[in-house]
């Protein structure tokens, strides 16, 4: 039996069916293609660019676990989604209640412009990005590049505000996909790949796209196996460095992190390396032909009940000095007298050593001033009783009166009544008091948006074209977005998916 071009009718009814499989059909541009027909092509805005400029192929994933190549073009709650492939010459039409996830693969990370660099974290754990403007007794207002208008966000759905928190002079900052990275492992199934035409379909053993090393989702990295492996060079890595990222997993965690590595290869060259798991974190200097241990430090009691944390590896190379925080507390800190540094690469690798589920977001490399890390973006360091804002040197407790022109005026308890005034930019955290995490019951029609910059929001998506997304948050009101903001779009988050279905 011949394959044909005519590919469309085959895909469909894959799609259509219950299978496993994973189909993804390879964009192929003939000369008779229309380009000029309007798509979500995520452009960033016009004055902050994007690092990178190679637009990667845009993804449909149905809840079922096909996946479809090609261009998102609109949604509609009514009517659903509209996809392109330069196959077909007509655009595909989705019902709604089939799509699991649109990928949009912007080109590259965003820059933000000046002044879009605070961060609003919800009680219910969305995150908004932008300009802090005030704040008054019963309102934040934040101005945002991607928002028609100002957010007005009631002070009693925040969970704390982070100023300068996505603010310049990061080495690294968030992933936004492989590029870059060096990883080892080999797609399960790959041995039964077969290709029919521009049809690919891969067949896997019980999950679909089920992987031996990192995959890349949302701004994130998983590993479903043990002994996956991915890590990257960065030339601009300095003597003294801090790397912090977000921490998940399903059962346990059990993590190795290669800092200063001279090779992206486990148990090779010299690197200093930090063991993460369970029972205890552990210290390690790795040279060619040994490798010297620096001790332990017990994990149990920190991790009790815990499946995420906020972690921070910070070392010195020249001072022979490293530190592990978790959410915003000191763990341990070695030090170490052998003659050899600790490292001599400018490599950074994770390594997993479990077989369940593990996630690393939010990653971020800066510079280490020696100190203990105070700047930890996502922790809830704030006191149920009080507000508080948090600087270099503290938390200080009271009232916030409000803050104008970059100024915070604080009511602190300790000084008997006066009121502080405070400068934004001196200021890591904000939180109000009564700031409790809370868990979101999530209504129908709920998606959940990715951010290009980091974070995620859900509200109810009403229209999404190439000009704007409309719809309606419970905490904000009516929201009017520019889609060059968002990475991907996940919808009906009350159904199964992929594996479970």
């Amino acid at each position: 039996m011949k394959i044909r071009m005519l590919i469309v009718p085959l895909t469909l009814s894959l799609i259509a069916g219950p299978a496993l499989a994973e189909i993804v059909i390879k964009p192929v541009r003939s000369g008779n293609t229309n380009t000029n027909r309007p798509g979500i092509v995520v452009p960033g805005p016009a004055d902050s660019g994007f690092r990178g400029t190679r637009q990667k192929p845009q993804v449909l994933e149905l809840l079922n676990g096909d996946r479809l190549q090609g261009t998102f073009v609109d949604f509609h709650l009514d009517t659903g989604a509209t996809w392109r492939h330069p196959a077909s010459k007509n655009d595909l039409k989705f019902d709604a209640a089939s799509i699991s996830t649109v990928h949009l693969n912007p080109r590259g990370a965003l820059n933000l412009p000046a002044g879009q660099n605070c961060t609003v974290k919800f009680r219910t754990g969305d995150e908004l990005v932008g300009q802090l403007v005030e704040i008054n007794k019963t309102h934040v207002i934040l101005s945002a590049w991607y928002s028609s208008n100002s957010l007005r966000i009631p002070r009693e759905k925040i969970l704390s505000i982070h100023p300068g928190s996505r603010s310049g002079g990061a080495i690294f900052d968030g992933l936004t996909g492989l590029q870059g990275w060096v990883q080892s492992g080999k797609n399960i199934g790959a041995q039964n790949m077969q290709f029919k035409g521009n049809i690919q379909i891969r067949g896997g053993f019980g999950r679909v796209g089920a992987a031996a090393g990192w995959q890349y989702s949302n701004n994130s990295f998983v590993s479903h196996a043990s002994g996956s492996q991915i890590g990257r060079n960065l030339e601009k890595l300095p003597d003294s460095v801090s790397v912090e990222f977000d921490l998940s997993w399903a059962s346990s965690p059990s993590l190795v992190v290669y800092l200063f590595a001279d090779q992206l290869k486990p148990h090779k060259g010299n690197a200093y390396i930090v063991q993460i798991n369970n029972s205890a974190s552990c210290m390690m200097m790795k040279a060619p032909s040994s490798q010297i241990s620096l001790g332990n430090q017990s994990m149990t009691t920190l991790l009790r009940g815990k499946t995420k944390a906020h972690f921070v590896i910070s070392a010195d190379r020249k001072n022979k000095t490293i530190m592990l925080t978790m959410d915003g507390k000191m763990v341990k800190k070695w030090t170490h007298t052998s003659a050899p540094l600790g490292g001599k690469g400018k490599g950074i690798m994770f390594v997993t050593q479990t077989t369940g589920m593990m996630r690393i977001s939010k990653m971020r490399v800066t510079h280490w001033d020696g100190e203990v890390p105070k700047g930890n973006t996502f922790s809830n360091a704030g006191d149920e009783s009080m507000d508080v804002i948090g600087t270099s040197t503290g938390k200080v407790k009271g009232e916030l009166k409000g803050l104008r022109g970059g100024k915070v005026n604080f009511n602190a308890t300790e000084s008997l009544g006066s009121v502080l005034e405070v400068s934004l930019e001196k200021i890591n955290f904000i939180s109000f008091a009564g700031a409790k995490p809370e868990k979101r019951k999530l209504e129908i029609g709920d998606v959940r948006a990715t951010f290009s910059t980091g974070g995620e929001f859900i509200f109810r998506l009403d229209h999404w074209t190439a000009d704007r997304v409309t719809g309606m948050s419970p905490s904000i009101g009516r929201v009017d977005f520019d889609p060059a903001v968002f990475s991907s779009l996940q919808l009906n988050l009350n159904k199964k998916r992929g594996e479970d279905y």
